[in-house]
């Protein structure tokens, strides 16, 4: 029996998927089980089977394209069976989707989302979805509308009228143009059939200002668009204050070398400690219900750099783990991170967030809260200090800590008070 293969949705939060790789070409028998296509969402990598043996008989979405959740990519069916019925519900479902939103509303998403997985139709509408999210114009390929046979995957050419006549343009081209001021009829494009793409907008207002010129124009989509999206809003609704506290480390070096794991480990089973003493900091905060809520578990995020922006994975309860746990179970979930294994289960129900920074030499920075946690610490660089004994002068090494505080639900004072907390576990964490 033919179905549509969708694209899935990974996680509530999950706006926008990205075709990355297709396992096998039009004309290809799948059987069940078998990977048909990779997606990238927001936050993570996931491979598409076939839920039933078939061809795969129609592509609507080509690598690097974009769609909501419920899109439809491709058909599976039998190699002879009929897809008239199919491809007209299809067809039918596009004219629900405009493509002329406005690409910054969040309702044109919205919208092509919901005409996509229409419960009372048996398969989705075939959309393209820009760069900015805008549905555009139907995709090249089997089972499209007439005027869709020039697509490409980063968008359809959209006719603009012109004093002269018709000038084509993708959809986020005329987006910018307007934004920049530039008149898309004044610009040579580069796209397909000479259409004008946003590259080409970028150059001709670069070109007109007479002071910078695009080298490059970067499209912000999958993780990095999650970050941005995140970040920004944290940013912009927590009232971020960073305190900071020079500590001195020597026993975290040696009770590390003894236990035979990393500083980060010691670090890590210090700050479950010191989130004990201060459970204020252990929490979320929801504005919109007033609530600030504490936890019992210490579910600690902790900040990996990888391609495409960084990753923060939760190591669950750490509290209830010693030392050595604490480090089995960090560098397991690290591994999975590097390997592109996680999953958005990894990334979700954090109370405090540790970003270690000092591997790249900062001495200080302003981390930022990742919501809807109330703090995050930052670690720097290890640096050797002299330090006055009572014989002598000695070199001794210190890091800095640099923790940034929801000034909406907590105080610099209870900031200096868990940073003093920290500072005596540290020092004390040899005796334990």
């Amino acid at each position: 029996m033919a179905y549509v293969v969708r694209m899935p949705k990974l996680g509530v939060e999950m706006e926008i998927g990205k075709v990355i790789a297709w396992h096998v070409d039009v004309a290809d028998a799948v059987s069940e089980g078998d990977v048909v296509a990779e997606i990238e969402s927001e936050k993570s990598v996931a491979e598409i089977e076939a839920r039933e043996d078939g061809v795969l008989r129609r592509v609507y979405l080509d690598v690097d394209q974009k769609a909501p959740p419920g899109a439809p990519m491709g058909i599976v069916a039998g190699a002879d069976e009929d897809l008239s019925e199919l491809e007209a519900t299809v067809e039918s479902a596009v004219s629900d989707v405009s493509a002329d939103d406005d690409p910054d509303s969040d309702d044109a998403t919205d919208a092509a989302a919901d005409a996509l997985t229409d419960d009372s139709a048996e398969a989705a509408p075939v959309t393209d979805v820009d760069e900015s999210g805008e549905p555009a114009a139907q995709s090249a390929g089997a089972g499209t509308t007439d005027g869709a046979a020039d697509g490409s995957a980063g968008g359809e050419p959209v006719a603009a009228t012109t004093p002269e006549g018709t000038l084509k343009a993708t959809p986020k081209a005329k987006h910018r143009a307007a934004k920049l001021g530039v008149d898309l009829a004044t610009i040579e494009g580069t796209g397909v059939h000479d259409s004008v793409t946003a590259s080409d907008v970028e150059r001709a207002a670069s070109a007109g200002s007479g002071k910078r010129t695009v080298e490059e124009t970067r499209d912000i989509s999958g993780r990095r668009r999650t970050i941005a999206e995140r970040l920004g809003r944290s940013y912009r609704e927590a009232v971020h204050v960073t305190v900071d506290r020079e500590i001195e480390v020597e026993t975290v070096f040696a009770a590390a070398a003894a236990a035979d794991v990393s500083i980060t480990d010691v670090i890590l089973e210090g700050v479950s400690e010191t989130l004990s003493a201060h459970p204020a900091f252990n929490a979320t905060f929801d504005a919109d219900a007033e609530t600030h809520t504490l936890y019992e578990e210490h579910n600690v995020g902790v900040a990996v750099d990888v391609d495409g922006g960084v990753v923060t994975p939760v190591l669950p309860d750490i509290g209830s783990m010693d030392l050595a746990g604490i480090a089995s179970a960090r560098e397991a979930m690290r591994t999975r991170v590097l390997n592109g294994e996680f999953t958005p289960g990894d990334l979700s129900g954090g109370t405090f967030t540790v970003s270690n920074l000092g591997v790249f030499g900062s001495d200080a920075f302003t981390p930022i809260i990742n919501p809807p946690e109330v703090a995050i610490l930052g670690v720097n660089r290890v640096t050797e200090c002299p330090v006055r004994t009572d014989r002598d002068i000695e070199f001794r090494r210190h890091v800095t800590f640099s923790l940034t505080f929801d000034h909406r639900v907590l105080d610099g004072a209870d900031a200096a008070r868990f940073l003093t907390t920290l500072e005596d576990r540290l020092d004390g964490i040899l005796e334990e």
